[in-house]
């Protein structure tokens, strides 16, 4: 018996460090219901501070996140110098996270994935890029900017390289990213650079038509079809005569009748993107043994906005000017199609780790029982089944505080100073809230931006 409970202690003890160990890799995401709500009360500057709080808590594994967590919310609150600076950096730890030897995710086979650096879902690595894009293009650097939108091609190259031919992403590109090419392409106005513009428009056409509009019910926005219309005109007749065509309803306006005014694009980013959470099999098998499958699904969550209005007003009061916004990236529906596109890649990993637990554990408990008897082999079958199941979580580690969607509403106004505000409807179309556009003038032929968050 002296035996027995010297084997029970070492076996209980393994076990106790396992559920430890297990507790300890799992992700951190308390803080999260307190940041859902300061962002709800468009308080960001709080929520920056209550992440940064808490960064020890998101630990070196989740590093990632953090970066990405702090210059979203550095965006959502207008500093976009900062949120630069930090998704700068988030770049850089996803290259290197993303092209470390494999050999370091091996106890990824042996526990879970969450003992592994995350390294970002496929689209979360191009928002990266996308929202740089944008707090470039708030900042006036629209070199920078398209250098960003640009990156977003080597990236997705590198994450499809990835994969075998048969088994890449559906998620191959972006059709929001073109369309911003296009307008940043457009603000430089040499030759040169609206026959780049006229490229991304094109793509992105295409890319909304057959990809965006299938996969995440995402058709070609209004203002993409007018401005591809303008720069086609640009490039001479054949190209004109061809999408005066394809576009038989867009109204089109001259590049040289679009000078003389202002554009103002107004970027509305609403409702939570969607949360991972863990999805669970028990699968009893022979001789009294569990295992336990565990992998990721996305639930949405529900937002009362579905559409926004954009209205400028003329200094004087005279004129007002209103143009409703488009959806024109879904990240809810790219999130999901994503995660589900690669779900049997996510499940024969899960069922081989199961397997391999299973193996483990039989040969532990055949040990145990020759060495030390059948009591020995009970326990530590039991231990290890337990243990089994305890460690067997799915990851569900992702950016949390991205939009839903994007919407972008563009509108063409004279130089001048102007007040505004952009109004949310809901699918009936009834306002439910406003928020207003502080004082601003334009000048003919430039671009401005103006972003907005909403979450309820």
């Amino acid at each position: 018996m002296k035996g027995f409970w010297n084997n029970k202690r070492v076996v209980l003890a393994t076990f106790a460090a396992v559920l430890i160990g297990a507790a300890a890799c799992a992700p951190q995401m308390r803080i999260y219901p307190a940041v859902d709500r300061l962002m709800a009360a468009a308080d960001f500057g709080s929520a920056m501070e209550l992440v940064e709080k808490n960064k020890e808590k998101y630990g070196e594994r989740d590093y990632l996140i953090y970066l990405m967590d702090q210059a979203i919310l550095s965006h959502y609150a207008g500093d976009y110098a900062r949120s630069a600076k930090i998704l700068r950096e988030a770049d850089q730890e996803f290259e290197e996270r993303y092209t470390e030897s494999i050999t370091k995710c091996g106890a990824t086979w042996l526990v879970n994935d969450l003992t592994a650096d995350y390294r970002g879902e496929d689209f979360e690595s191009v928002m990266i890029n996308l929202f740089n894009a944008i707090n470039y293009a708030k900042l006036g650097k629209t070199a920078e900017a398209l250098v960003e939108a640009r990156r977003v091609d080597n990236r997705l190259n590198l994450i499809n390289s990835k994969y075998d031919e048969d088994k890449k992403n559906v998620y191959k590109e972006d059709g929001f990213v073109r369309f911003l090419m296009g307008i940043l392409y457009e603000a430089g106005g040499t030759s040169q650079d609206l026959n780049d513009a006229y490229i991304s428009y094109k793509k992105a056409y295409k890319i909304y038509k057959d990809d965006f509009s299938l996969n995440y019910g995402t058709p070609p926005p209004p203002a993409l079809k007018e401005n591809l219309l303008s720069v086609a005109a640009f490039m001479g007749t054949d190209e004109w005569s061809h999408w005066k065509r394809s576009l038989p309803r867009i109204i089109f306006i001259t590049l040289e009748q679009r000078s003389k005014d202002a554009e103002v694009y107004v970027i509305h980013y609403n409702g939570k993107a969607p949360v991972k959470v863990e999805e669970a099999i028990m699968v009893p098998i022979r001789h009294g043994h569990v295992i336990k499958i565990a992998f990721p699904r996305y639930e949405e969550r529900p937002c009362n906005i579905s559409s926004s209005v954009i209205c400028a007003s003329s200094a004087a009061g005279k004129s007002i000017y209103r143009s409703h916004s488009a959806l024109v990236g879904h990240i809810g529906r790219i999130a999901m199609k994503n995660l589900e596109n690669r779900k049997a890649r996510v499940k024969a990993k899960a069922i081989a780790r199961a397997t391999t637990k299973y193996l483990a554990s039989k040969a532990a408990e055949k040990a145990a029982t020759d060495k030390k008897g059948e009591w020995a082999g009970l326990l530590v079958k039991f231990a290890a089944n337990v243990a089994s199941v305890a460690t067997e979580q799915a990851d569900i580690r992702h950016w949390r505080l991205l939009p839903a969607e994007i919407r972008v509403g563009r509108t063409l106004i004279p130089p001048g100073k102007y007040s505004g505000e952009i109004d949310f409807l809901d699918d009936r179309g009834a306002i439910v809230g406003s928020k207003v556009i502080k004082p601003f003038s334009v000048r003919a032929g430039k671009k401005r931006f103006f972003v907005f968050r909403t979450l309820n």
